[in-house]
């Protein structure tokens, strides 16, 4: 994987927050990683976006399985 250098200014915070949830040494694994949750948590949006439309729910009102 090619990698490139970049320069951010980011609050100093969230870069400990992130690297203490992602159990990380440093910023740039923290930021690795938390885009990495990102782009994984579109993937799952973007999957259940598509079974959706695949099931055609169109009405889950519980009280009509009911007798």
């Amino acid at each position: 994987m090619k990698k490139v250098r970049k320069q951010f200014i980011l609050d100093p915070v969230k870069i400990r927050r992130a690297r203490k949830i992602l159990g990380v040494s440093t910023d740039t694994d923290a930021v690795n990683g938390a885009l990495d949750l990102l782009l994984g948590n579109a993937e799952i949006v973007q999957f259940h976006q598509q079974f959706f439309e695949c099931i055609q729910l169109k009405d889950m009102d519980q009280s009509k399985f009911r007798e």
